[in-house]
């Protein structure tokens, strides 16, 4: 199959420095770019969104402040899935990341203030609701905001290949949480898991699925975080299966995302990436192993139990979340009420802890009459804001 024409959405965000010395730092996209250059291949700038269009799509608090970096990847999203909609390839190069950044922003926690990758999509649904659309991030750390975003979203099938929440940050991602509509896949792996982990969990567990959701669109969101010589993590990935993976994903779009070792991490898979983007990356994959299998398997069977016992709970079906913002030292707390309907979106509740309690009604444009009465029910006993959308 000949391979699609590739752009480049180049999003840098040199104005965005968390701290001096930082890991997540502009120096990561020099090496990039040294690459994409020695490759002969153009770069294409974004043209930003402001904060009034972010804020259609994610709640940023009044608190958080938000650079020209920003506001450019969100752009870079948002161009990405027009290109791919004409049946174009994108890889988006852009920082800050995303994938940390939850429902409710109130600042920046795991290098992560606006979510640029849920931005993107929701905007892609609202254009056109029917696509159906599987985000499959490889990133080593949990992408617990992109669930917390799309956990009431049938339209998308969220996967997360990442090492076990109970030995990284941000300590979740569990494969028992399914989403409100069986949508979400967590796959979490042993520190040192190594290639023959991630393949199989790629060949095993998420192409089977993708096969059955049958999307319309794949997006990767690909982290370098995960290789052996990154110190963020103890996943122990080479290069060469990093590349294999986006062969065996084919996706429409790919979000570069963590990796903070720019003496090999960062440019050996990304080469590897790029090779595999441009033609195709041909390498033997690493051993199978039966006893990875069977893991995989149970991570199978934790998906059922999980989508079972959120079925089998009473309506509303309600679900307690709490985001610690490691950057800035606070901790929201939430407490959410989701009222399902067979006839539309439905309607979620939320209670927001901080400093105050901040009471939200997320409902959707297309609610039947009986939802859009128990929005204005549920408006008027909490006193709540409501925050319209084409999903909760």
């Amino acid at each position: 199959m000949k391979k699609k024409d590739l752009n480049i959405i180049w999003a840098p965000g040199t104005d965005w420095i968390i701290q001096p010395g930082h890991p997540e730092s502009p120096f990561r996209m020099e090496t990039m770019e040294k690459i994409i250059r020695e490759k002969g291949l153009k770069l294409q700038n974004p043209l930003p969104l402001s904060r009034e269009q972010i804020g259609r799509y994610q709640f940023i608090s009044p608190r958080v402040e938000l650079k020209e970096a920003h506001y450019m990847a969100a752009g870079a999203m948002v161009m990405s899935c027009q290109k791919a909609l004409k049946g174009e390839q994108a890889l988006i190069c852009s920082r800050p990341p995303g994938h940390h950044s939850p429902r409710l922003s109130y600042g920046t926690r795991g290098f992560c203030t606006i979510n640029n990758e849920a931005i993107g999509l929701r905007f892609l649904l609202e254009e056109n609701p029917d696509l159906r659309l599987a985000l499959i991030d490889t990133d080593a750390h949990h992408g617990d905001g992109t669930e917390d975003i799309f956990f009431y979203e049938p339209r998308i099938r969220h996967f997360s290949i990442h090492q076990d929440g109970r030995t990284i940050f941000p300590g979740s991602g569990f494969a028992e949480t399914t989403g409100a509509f069986n949508n979400i896949r967590n796959i979490p792996l042993p520190p040192g898991a190594g290639d023959s982990y991630l393949f199989q969990a790629i060949k095993e567990l998420v192409l089977p699925e993708i096969e059955d959701f049958s999307p319309d669109l794949i997006i990767h969101v690909a982290g370098f975080d995960g290789h052996q010589d990154d110190f963020l993590s103890h996943l122990n990935y080479s290069e060469t299966t990093l590349g294999l993976i986006s062969t065996l994903l084919q996706p429409d779009i790919t979000v570069i995302a963590g990796g903070y070792d720019c003496r090999r991490a960062v440019p050996q898979s990304f080469g590897a990436l790029l090779n595999s983007l441009i033609t195709s990356f041909t390498s033997q994959p690493p051993p199978s192993s039966s006893r990875i299998s069977k893991h995989l398997q149970k991570i199978r069977a934790d998906w059922q139990a999980g989508a079972e016992k959120f079925e089998g709970s009473p309506v509303p079906k309600k679900r307690n979340v709490s985001f610690f913002y490691d950057e800035e030292f606070f901790q929201e707390k939430r407490q959410e009420a989701f009222f399902p309907c067979s006839r539309c979106p439905g309607v979620l509740s939320i209670n927001s802890h901080l400093d105050k309690t901040r009471h939200l009604i997320v409902a959707s444009n297309d609610n039947c009459q009986q939802c859009q009465n128990r929005t204005e029910k549920l408006q008027k006993k909490r006193g709540a804001s409501i925050i319209m959308g084409s999903n909760p």
